[in-house]
């Protein structure tokens, strides 16, 4: 799950995901489309053991997606870019992401009564990189992330299928780190 949750709030920070919607009424709709300029500045953030400011910017476009039967997909395409600084000597990196996250809302029953979810990512899932744009790491391509749950919402089984490169996934996120540290460290 270490990685799983490293995923996660990695991807949560950099596009800032909508909102959960309800489902409509029973009967195919077209998308609802919504385009979104990112503008954000956090600051005080624990990231791989700096304390940093960061400013977000970039756009995100939302395609909500409604079948027949009510169920929801959402896919988000964004290009996003966190300048990550160095509170202690005002060192600068960058770490972005552009691509497409594909996900639906509910998870699929199966026929045993367990649940599966899928969240699928492709293009630059992550790119770290400096002032000059040299290229720290990267991870590129197609990325799923399939979760079987059962009814209580206990995790029972977690695969990763991956095509492109991912060394940042593959080393558990250390070369995050080790990249980070090594520009603003």
């Amino acid at each position: 799950m270490g990685r799983l949750t490293r995923i996660v709030v990695l991807s949560g920070l950099m596009a800032l995901a909508g909102a959960w919607l309800t489902a409509p009424p029973a009967g195919a709709m077209p998308p609802e489309v919504t385009h979104t300029k990112v503008s954000v500045t956090l600051t005080d953030l624990e990231i791989c053991g700096f304390t940093v400011d960061s400013v977000i910017h970039g756009t995100e476009t939302n395609h909500v997606f409604f079948d027949r039967s009510g169920n929801v997909s959402i896919q988000t395409t964004s290009h996003v870019t966190s300048a990550l600084t160095n509170q202690s000597n005002g060192k600068v990196v960058y770490v972005t992401n552009a691509g497409r996250d594909r996900f639906d809302t509910a998870p699929v029953l199966n026929p045993n009564g367990t649940l599966t979810s899928t969240d699928t990512l492709t293009g630059i899932t992550v790119r770290i990189y400096t002032s000059h744009s040299n290229t720290l790491a990267k991870d590129v391509g197609y990325l799923s992330m399939v979760t079987t749950l059962d009814v209580q919402g206990n995790v029972l089984d977690f695969q990763l299928i991956e095509h492109g490169p991912h060394p940042l996934v593959d080393s558990d996120f250390a070369l995050f780190c080790d990249a980070i540290t090594s520009a603003i460290g």
